[in-house]
């Protein structure tokens, strides 16, 4: 077996979620990571049909092929009668199944293991303690994601307290549908569906953005926009710069950019 180093303490953090979009923003980046450094990857909790839902954010917004990382190992979804499973498991199950999968990962030529999702019922998941020591003695990098209205404020606290680290959450503006984050200086990036009862206040916080010199706008995972939203963002913020735009984006604005089209969607 293969010994962790004595980093080991960092590698079990926790991603307490305010929106489902920030949720599959911090799975694909945390898997995107994995692939990087030559790291196992097995997600857990996701519910039925989600997974098709991940490996299309990870094509489209990673730039990962899941096709072949899925085919030789690198990238292991569980399905949800699985997953439910293995939180029921006893802890020395647990341990010794995790324990067993980190070695044939080291075994098959990976660096180590990730293991990530999201607890899938109201509350703590049952493994929390398990995984803390076991990051302290294998290669594992552990990643526990919990949306922030299925647990309470005591609950909250727990969370935070079993965990060495927690994502930073970057969003300048989430309301559940869409999110606004700034991932490095001077690019802000767009996710989830930009609509008419959060437009006002979606122009607002990009106009203070870009006078403040985030001009870069990520709009991979803008999965839709009204067309009032599509113009300001071509004419009206400034010379915004749309980076990675996806085909629905494109073709609204190139029928935008034409001479007198309307704007009814």
């Amino acid at each position: 077996m293969v010994i962790a180093d004595s980093g080991a303490v960092e590698r079990h953090g926790c991603a307490v979620l305010s929106s489902e979009e920030q949720g599959w923003e911090v799975l694909a980046e945390f898997i995107a990571e994995g692939v990087e450094a030559q790291d196992q990857t097995v997600v857990v909790g996701l519910r039925a049909g989600r997974a098709t839902e991940l490996l299309r954010r990870l094509r489209e917004e990673q730039g990962i092929d899941p096709g072949p990382v899925i085919a030789d190992g690198q990238l292991v979804v569980m399905d949800e009668a699985v997953s439910a499973g293995f939180f029921g498991l006893p802890v020395a199950e647990v341990t010794a199944l995790v324990t067993m999968q980190v070695d044939e990962a080291i075994m098959e030529g990976y660096r180590g293991m990730r293991l990530t999702g999201v607890y899938p019922e109201r509350g703590i998941g049952p493994h929390e303690l398990t995984l803390d020591r076991l990051v302290r003695g294998v290669p594992l990098t552990v990643l526990c994601g919990y949306f922030m209205s299925e647990l309470t404020a005591g609950e909250l606290a727990q969370v935070q307290g079993l965990h060495s680290r927690q994502v930073v959450d970057t969003a300048v503006f989430d309301d559940g549908r869409l999110r606004i984050t700034r991932p490095r200086p001077g690019w802000l990036r767009l996710a989830g569906s930009w609509d008419t009862g959060n437009h006002g206040v979606a122009i607002a916080v990009l106009a203070d953005a870009v006078a403040t010199g985030d001009r870069d706008l990520d709009v991979a995972s803008l999965r839709s926009i009204t067309p009032a939203g599509m113009r300001a963002l071509l004419t009206g913020l400034g010379g915004v710069r749309l980076r990675r735009p996806h085909d629905i984006v494109k073709r609204l604005a190139q029928f935008l950019s034409r001479p007198h089209s309307p704007e009814a969607s």
